[in-house]
């Protein structure tokens, strides 16, 4: 019986809150600052309420980082070496959005005066929900859970002087594994340029005996300067013989390519 209780419980959380989710939209979800030390700076970002209820949201900032496998990894604002979260302001510290209609937001960022003419900082900025009185009111009457909803916003700001998009290929290799079924190529990329840069990483296998061609999907990938990813491809399951691997990074906003190969016995 506790188990069957438990599983209701996860249905009834998980459906509320993909109902919400369907509910409430940002555009966009990144902003994108720029400008020279000592300027402030604004943009909007708008919250859209399909549903029929009233939200409020409270904002808070935080930072964050990616790790190599490009899981992201949150932290207290201004903990980060490379966080703006201090220059981040709006005019409300808590937005309604009623039902029905959209909410703008101005976000506005104040440049340090002694801010650096060559860093690219980030942070987040979360829209998390308050219960209301009616959400308090069920919760005491049904069984004593509130679903609370929370989106964010990267915030990004890059001096005016980096202008140079760049990813190199470091490395290809296979990523052993026991597990035959769920074997991989681990593409490793370095942004040896200096500013924010959103790619898609391909990779294609060709037989080298027969000519027979695999193309696997592609992965999307954004990366701050001087950072390292791994991007993983499941390979064919039952994959055998001798094959040319190539991988293609294709960034956005460039017609400029970056090709890595590799031979591979399976």
């Amino acid at each position: 019986m506790r188990k069957f209780i438990h599983l209701f419980l996860f249905v009834i959380i998980t459906a509320a809150s993909s109902a919400l989710s369907q509910s409430i939209s940002m555009s966009p979800t990144r902003l994108f600052f720029t400008g020279n030390p000592g300027e402030k700076v604004t943009q909007t970002v708008t919250l859209q309420n399909s549903s029929d209820k009233d939200y409020v949201f409270n904002l808070n900032y935080k930072d964050w980082v990616r790790e190599e496998n490009g899981n992201k990894v949150y932290l207290d604002a201004g903990s980060s070496k490379t966080s703006n979260a201090a220059w981040v302001s709006t005019l409300e510290n808590a937005v309604t959005v009623p039902a029905k209609s959209t909410k703008e937001i101005v976000v506005t960022m104040k440049i340090p005066a002694n801010a650096s003419k060559s860093t690219v900082t980030n942070s987040m900025l979360f829209f998390t929900q308050l219960p209301q009185q009616a959400d308090q009111a069920k919760a005491k009457n049904g069984i004593g859970i509130i679903t609370l909803f929370e989106v964010g916003l990267h915030i990004f700001y890059t001096p005016t002087g980096n202008q140079v998009k760049s990813l190199d290929i470091t490395n290809i290799a296979e990523v052993s594994s026991d597990n035959t079924s769920d074997r991989k190529v681990a593409v490793s990329i370095h942004n040896d340029g200096n500013t924010i840069n959103d790619a898609t990483v391909e990779f294609e296998l060709t037989n080298t005996d027969s000519g027979k061609e695999i193309k696997l999907p592609a992965i999307a990938i954004s990366m701050l300067p001087d950072t390292n990813q791994v991007v993983h491809f499941s390979l064919p399951e039952n994959i055998s013989g001798n094959f040319l691997g190539v991988a293609i990074i294709k960034m956005a906003g460039s017609n400029d390519l970056r090709v890595g190969e590799k031979n591979f016995k399976f």
